[in-house]
């Protein structure tokens, strides 16, 4: 196994189970627990990987003089899922005090 092939991988696990939180809430998570214990060997790593993606696409658009909340609306509109997982999770304890939770009312 290469590691670009366990990135491609991570990359369609993050998203698909992603979009079915942003359906089903929270527990759409036990649904994907095998598949993500089997990549990831347990929540906390995966919930930390689907963090690190949000912070990549936040980072990605900050420019000098945009405002935290815009660019944070944009990202979110491009990764409903990803702030849904990170929003469903944010006391989990993978997750808890690393920096602001996406707010789930971005229209």
């Amino acid at each position: 196994m290469s590691g670009w092939e366990q990135t491609h991988r991570r990359y369609r696990l993050v998203y698909a189970v992603a979009q079915d939180v942003a359906r089903r809430g929270q527990d759409a998570i036990d649904a994907w627990q095998h598949e993500i214990d089997a990549e990831y060997g347990g929540t906390d790593a995966f919930l930390l990987d689907v963090r690190r993606r949000w912070d990549l696409a936040m980072a990605a658009r900050i420019e000098d003089g945009r405002r935290l909340a815009d660019v944070e609306a944009e990202v979110g509109r491009a990764n409903a899922g990803l702030r849904a997982v990170l929003s469903q999770f944010a006391e989990h304890p993978a997750l808890a005090g690393r920096g602001r939770t996406p707010a789930v009312s971005i229209a």
